[in-house]
């Protein structure tokens, strides 16, 4: 029986070094001051981390003495996340669940989805079930940010190919766009260093500002802000992300 690529543990374990580099670790702190600053978070507030990986924004907002819950469907990065936390003896929830089903009603007063984590599934009805979840699970007054590649940024710096090495082997990767741009089509080749071969197909919904914006007030969302970067500028021609802060 097939799995969907997201669900194939092998993908996560390899791609590890490349998803969490040490620059990106590095980079954690200052991002998290970002985030701090577009959602206006408060020293009481309760975080809901979706998608969380191996927790690196759950571990530092943890260690500024803010209640955080983790959740990711990839056992290996929570049970990292997990060990990070006992290492530093933070008191942070990690669980191990689906985007899909995982929700808590009134529970959060601020819902991360960082690093590209939305836009996973096949039907889009699927990722309008992520948006409901995280609206129900917020309390009212509740900030849920969004930072992903949004579909401007991707048309503007669109490359069909490119092949990257990694200390662990060799990554190439082809793109393509499909469904008049709804969606990217990726194929993915990881060479090991010691010869073995990996091979996935990749495709995800790739949206727009204004698309977001749209999926987001339909199921209750107000005052939806988009930015072009974690530092809070316009999206514009020279935006670098797709960043959206919306209140319940």
């Amino acid at each position: 029986m097939s799995v969907d690529w997201f669900e194939d543990d092998s993908l996560w374990k390899l791609m590890e070094p490349v998803l969490f580099t040490e620059a990106r670790l590095a980079h954690t702190p200052a991002e998290v001051d970002s985030i701090k600053s577009l959602c206006k978070i408060l020293q009481e507030d309760t975080i809901l981390d979706m998608c969380c990986g191996v927790g690196r924004h759950s571990l530092e907002l943890a260690r500024r003495g803010h209640k955080v819950v983790g959740v990711d469907r990839t056992r290996l990065y929570i049970e990292k996340a997990i060990t990070n936390a006992k290492k530093e003896n933070l008191d942070i929830e990690f669980v191990q669940d689906d985007m899909r089903t995982f929700y808590r009603k009134n529970s959060f007063d601020v819902v991360l989805s960082m690093f590209t984590s939305f836009s996973y599934f096949d039907d889009h009805e699927e990722q309008m079930l992520v948006l409901r979840n995280i609206y129900s699970s917020l309390r009212v007054g509740g900030r849920f940010i969004l930072e992903s590649a949004g579909k401007e940024i991707l048309a503007r710096i669109f490359m069909r190919q490119n092949w990257s090495e990694w200390p662990h082997g060799f990554m190439m990767e082809e793109r393509e766009p499909i469904e008049n741009w709804s969606k990217m089509h990726n194929k993915w080749i990881f060479v090991e260093r010691d010869g073995s071969v990996h091979r996935w197909e990749v495709i995800h919904w790739i949206y727009s500002g204004s698309e977001i914006n749209e999926m987001l007030e339909s199921v209750g969302f107000s005052d939806v802000r988009v930015f072009g970067g974690l530092d809070g500028g316009p999206y514009d021609n020279e935006a670098t992300r797709l960043v959206v802060v919306a209140t319940k």
